[in-house]
């Protein structure tokens, strides 16, 4: 009996052997495919974190042509004569009386 045991006890240790030495090869495996979806990862986060960077960087630029125009424009309108002016204090004298500003005469033509 105690050469069965010490046989069935061999084969056990040799199997518990084996079966370390496969989950070692299975942990080295597992690191080498984290440690490459890592480097993806890194690397496709600084592509995104890159795109929106520029992205902002356009949309900014694009923000300051807009207000470049918006301020050409209303220099022009200060360049200009005084008719916008002269429109607003003619709409302020027709509310002067509290009955909103006047309407021309129905058929009168503008």
């Amino acid at each position: 009996m105690t050469e069965f045991q010490t046989r069935i006890h061999e084969a056990f240790q040799q199997a518990q052997t084996r079966a370390a030495s496969r989950a070692r090869e299975f942990e080295q495996e597992a690191r080498k495919v984290l440690e490459t979806l890592g480097d993806r990862a890194q690397a496709e986060l600084r592509t995104l974190l890159q795109n929106a960077a520029k992205g902002s960087r356009e949309q900014i630029a694009a923000l300051g042509t807009e207000l470049e125009k918006l301020g050409k424009k209303l220099q022009e309108l200060a360049a200009s004569p005084k008719a916008p002016e002269a429109a607003h204090a003619a709409d302020e004298k027709g509310t002067e009386d509290g009955k909103g500003p006047t309407q021309p005469a129905p058929g009168a033509v503008q």
